[in-house]
């Protein structure tokens, strides 16, 4: 190609947005840590971190690609630049791409996972007040042995998200800080309960993570049961929803009292004392008077239709 003052016609490629992704990456050193716990061990010319960087990178677009087609993706991407002298689109092949993923498994993804948060995003205490824990789950095409080596998780027919009743799927399990980043991870069975996962996650984050401050975990309804918040007993801090099948909630509910004003006026409150399940809480009910509205005219509109 003919070359302008030291400009090749046809060699620029675009960093884009995966600069930042791929700067992050390495400023958190969180390559070195995943080549010091799975170093590489055959002769090929990536190592394992620079798959799993690749990896990140790719996951910001090409989400839905299968593993041959990776390399697709960084033809347009300055490799050399994210991964080093040498580094070739071809290099990321779903060989390679496999083998890693072979050794993630043999070490354990979530264990994976956890020492990274540990010892790169918690290596220095920010002030984590609140961890929001919750689940999702994501449907997969193709069979699956039950009896293969699955780590206690299983992808199995369960409770679709999507809809897709008709897919195996499995749960994923994830824990945020209260600026949104993941501190725990881990994945479980496709029919896995919600109320089983969220409490299992709860008491994994109190045994890895010592945090020398009080912390809220975050969590929906799914885990508001009676067995679960024994198991959390008086010294575990937590935000929930209570669930209104609980008569006590019912009663609060149905109660005619006067509501207290919040700082923002849209919204109101009222608030009890409980000891459900022998735990003491603060059960806090609030009032959207927007809400009211919404269903105030809702409720006319169904009436008015009602006498015509």
């Amino acid at each position: 190609m003919p070359s302008i003052d030291g400009f090749i016609e046809g060699s620029n490629t675009s960093l884009a947005h995966y600069g930042l992704v791929a700067g992050a990456y390495d400023k958190l050193e969180i390559g070195e840590l995943i080549d010091e716990l799975i170093p590489k061990t055959k002769s090929h010319i990536v190592t394992h971190s620079q798959i799993v960087k690749s990896l990140v990178i790719n996951g910001l677009a090409f989400i839905d690609r299968r593993l041959y087609l990776h390399p697709v993706f960084f033809k347009d991407v300055p490799t050399e630049r994210f991964f080093g002298k040498g580094i070739e689109p071809g290099h990321f092949n779903d060989d390679t791409l496999g083998r890693t993923l072979d050794r993630i498994y043999e070490y354990g993804p979530t264990e994976l996972f956890n020492q990274i948060v540990i010892k790169r995003l918690l290596k220095d205490d920010y002030g984590i007040h609140c961890i929001h824990v919750d689940t999702t789950n994501f449907s997969v095409y193709g069979d699956y042995d039950s009896d293969c080596d699955s780590r206690n998780m299983e992808i199995t027919f369960g409770h679709p998200k999507d809809g897709r009743n008709d897919l195996k799927r499995f749960v994923l399990g994830m824990a945020s800080d209260n600026r949104g980043v993941p501190v725990f991870l881990q994945t479980f069975s496709g029919n896995e309960s919600d109320k089983k996962a969220i409490i299992e996650m709860i008491d994994k984050l109190r045994k890895n993570l010592i945090l020398s401050h009080k912390v809220y975990h975050i969590a929906d309804n799914a885990f508001y049961t009676k067995a679960n918040l024994q198991e959390m007993g008086d010294h575990t801090f937590w935000i929930s929803r209570v669930t209104n099948s609980i008569g006590e909630a019912k009663e609060f509910l149905s109660l005619d009292e006067t509501l207290q004003e919040c700082e923002d006026n849209r919204y109101s409150y009222a608030e009890k004392i409980s000891y459900y399940a022998g735990i003491k809480q603060k059960w806090v009910l609030y009032s959207s008077n927007e809400m009211q509205k919404q269903k105030l005219k809702k409720y006319e509109i169904i009436l008015h239709m009602s006498l015509v």
